[in-house]
């Protein structure tokens, strides 16, 4: 697929991001990316992931780590979003932002995936996907990625995390009807990862507790770093 015609495709498909749900959970599931990545061969398995959610602060933290592991010799995947100008600004290897006829051959292997299957999917689904079958594809030796709007049900939870990083939380994206920072949509990194860590860019007194309530049922501990 050429990149006109990723473009093209992409602008057809439902965007949150373009119509924003307002804090709209009902119907949301993270069940179909996880159909969509195992239509692929599951490549976000074949590398260490770092996942980065939190109210402000995600894409710079994910470009400052993308740098960090570029200077200590490791190829780099980032995936951020939203982006400026360009789409292929979300998807980055090596420290470069992915060419955009490598970006098109990537979109339209996923989306011959999703037609052999006559599976439908989200823009943000199929750029995220493309990102970690991208990334795959590029031998990385680590992915840094940011998650989307949808907090809990967003597309890239898909990936199980080895470290995952909270820059902070307050009250976003929403209708308004949360009732503090602790209850924000925030998964927990590494569901299926023994040892998996996070790491807070902010303390927040009740938040800790109620992350680190539940870590006590998974296999994850948690480092915290005050402001």
């Amino acid at each position: 697929m050429q990149y006109e015609e990723a473009v093209a495709h992409l602008d057809g498909l439902i965007n949150h991001e373009a119509v924003p749900r307002a804090g709209a959970v009902a119907g949301l599931s993270t069940d179909p990316m996880v159909a969509i990545m195992a239509m692929l061969g599951d490549p976000h398995r074949s590398y260490p992931v770092i996942h980065v959610t939190g109210t402000n602060g995600k894409g710079s933290s994910v470009r400052m780590m993308e740098a960090l592991f570029e200077g200590m010799g490791l190829r780099t995947g980032a995936y951020l979003s939203p982006h400026l100008e360009s789409t292929t600004e979300r998807i980055r290897t090596g420290g470069e932002t992915i060419s955009e006829d490598a970006f098109g051959e990537v979109i339209g292997d996923v989306v011959l995936a999703l037609e052999a299957h006559s599976v439908a999917a989200t823009w943000f689904e199929t750029v995220t996907a493309a990102a970690l079958l991208h990334f795959a594809n590029e031998a990385v030796d680590v992915a840094v990625i940011e998650v989307g709007l949808l907090g809990r049900y967003d597309a890239t939870n898909v990936v199980e995390a080895q470290v995952a990083c909270v820059t902070n939380i307050g009250l976003d994206h929403s209708a308004g009807e949360a009732t503090g920072g602790h209850r924000s949509p925030v998964r927990r990194p590494g569901s299926s990862s023994r040892g998996a860590r996070w790491c807070w860019g902010r303390k927040i007194r009740d938040s800790c507790r109620f992350f680190s309530a539940r870590g006590r049922r998974g296999p994850w501990c948690a480092v915290t770093t005050s402001a």
